[in-house]
């Protein structure tokens, strides 16, 4: 009886609680730690733009190198030593029988190269969104926040623009996913992404002399609206260079100053933006190997990078570690491992003073100022402990200059391949017995939604 009276009383309170609930339209529970789109899209609040600003640093750098293993392993800088997963070897060497990224919609690493780069061009767009639609800012800060966004966002839509084919393209117009604009091909899609940049330094030129907003370590050099021009120009020489707008570069570096400094010393060509990484609750830095670390999970140097070079060059003793053993997969070998960190934390350079040296030189040998060319040359070969070089012709300069550019930019943004695509020399790389490819295939999502439309 006594147990009957109590389930009878346990049903009472159950009904008693319900009755005071609408278990059909219960009220929501907001997560304060993802708060959904539309809550900042109409009033943000400095804080919860100072979050949007915080995801597009982290998207920015997921995006930037997510892709480095894949465009690294095409431009033979790195074997993709990773025996959980042996396709990263066979397939973006083009080991495997029937691989080939410029026919195959869903070729290994496509995603890497194309969705993540979008992923932050996405969350560039909806601060832009969400600034446009606040009046919690004054119209100097909302330049300020726009600035920095089109700046990331320029940036990203290189990452799948140099993938793929001239004639194949991306597009830029892609801020409604239900309704985005046409593909344009690789002159056009520079074109629109220099104008982005353009347009994000108008916004800087007008924000005043502070952020409202901050920005991690990797940007200490470019915190205030007026240093972040810099580092907007200098992105802009990079795209300059691929564009073949030489005299263009030459100016876009010249108000990249001081950033900018044609200068030798490891100090001046450390100069630069960083991705920065702080462990858990955030990432770890990828890159970074305990040295003779016993593993089969480890991105290893290409053994070209060790027999190509000149000798004494201080970048080889600086960014390769020759191991006791090697890494052998796939029947290749390798006994060197990436030596440009001091540990799991330490930041990841992803445009550097050295790189924008090498811009002008580039640019310079191509106006045919010979001269200019081999003296920006210079400061990066006597930083690193070698001769002067003294070219006499374009092509000797061209040589020496995809050399320097090679051992300077190693492993950071995938340089030697696009490099070797931009002077129609992909059939110089070694293909280790696979294929050397030329692009990606556009994504087969995408084919797909081209065709349904």
């Amino acid at each position: 009886m006594k147990s009957t009276k109590l389930i009878y009383l346990f049903v009472f309170l159950v009904i008693t609680a319900l009755a005071g609930c609408n278990i059909v339209d219960p009220d929501r529970i907001e997560d304060p730690n993802n708060p959904s789109v539309n809550e900042v899209l109409e009033g943000a609040n400095k804080a919860q733009l100072q979050n949007l600003i915080s995801g597009l640093e982290i998207r920015h750098r997921s995006g930037a190198m997510g892709f480095t293993d894949v465009i690294g392993s095409f431009g033979r800088e790195i074997y993709p030593m990773r025996a959980s997963d042996p396709r990263n070897m066979r397939d973006l060497l083009g080991l495997a029988e029937g691989a080939d990224a410029e026919t195959d919609p869903s070729f290994r690493g496509l995603g890497t190269v194309w969705t993540t780069p979008y992923t932050a061009i996405k969350q560039a767009n909806l601060i832009i969104r969400a600034v446009e639609n606040t009046d919690n800012v004054t119209e100097e800060e909302k330049s300020g926040y726009l600035g920095v966004a089109k700046t990331l966002e320029a940036f990203q839509y290189l990452i799948p623009l140099l993938t793929q084919s001239q004639e194949n393209g991306i597009r830029i117009d892609v801020d409604d996913p239900l309704n985005p604009g046409p593909f344009v091909g690789y002159d056009e899609a520079l074109s629109e992404i220099r104008g982005l940049l353009d347009e994000a330094q108008t916004h800087l030129e007008a924000a005043g002399s502070s952020f409202p907003f901050n920005l991690t370590e990797g940007y200490a050099d470019f915190n205030t609206p007026s240093t972040f021009i810099n580092l907007n120009r200098a992105i802009d020489a990079r795209a300059a260079i691929y564009a073949e707008d030489w005299s263009g570069a030459l100016a876009s570096l010249e108000e990249a100053k001081p950033f900018f400094e044609l200068t030798s010393g490891e100090a001046a060509m450390s100069k630069g933006a960083y991705f920065v990484y702080t462990g858990p609750p955030d990432a770890f830095n990828p890159f970074y190997y305990t040295e003779n670390a016993e593993t089969s999970q480890i991105e290893m140097v290409h053994p070209s990078m060790i027999t190509d070079a000149e000798e004494g060059d201080l970048r080889v003793a600086n960014k390769f570690f020759e191991r006791t053993n090697p890494i052998t997969q796939q029947g290749l070998s390798s006994k060197y491992q990436d030596h440009r960190f001091e540990s799991n934390t330490s930041p990841v350079p992803w445009l550097r003073n050295e790189e924008l040296i090498l811009i002008y030189a580039e640019a310079q040998m191509q106006q045919g100022n010979i001269t200019e060319a081999n003296e920006a040359i210079n400061y990066v070969r006597n930083t690193w402990g070698l001769d002067n070089f003294s070219g006499s012709t374009p092509s000797e300069v061209t040589d020496q200059l995809l050399y320097e550019r090679r051992y300077s930019l190693w492993y950071e943004f995938g340089h030697r391949w696009f490099d070797a695509k931009r002077y129609d020399r992909l059939d110089e790389l070694p293909t280790d017995g696979g294929k050397i490819f030329n692009y990606y295939a556009r994504p087969l999502s995408e084919q797909n939604w081209e065709d349904f439309n």
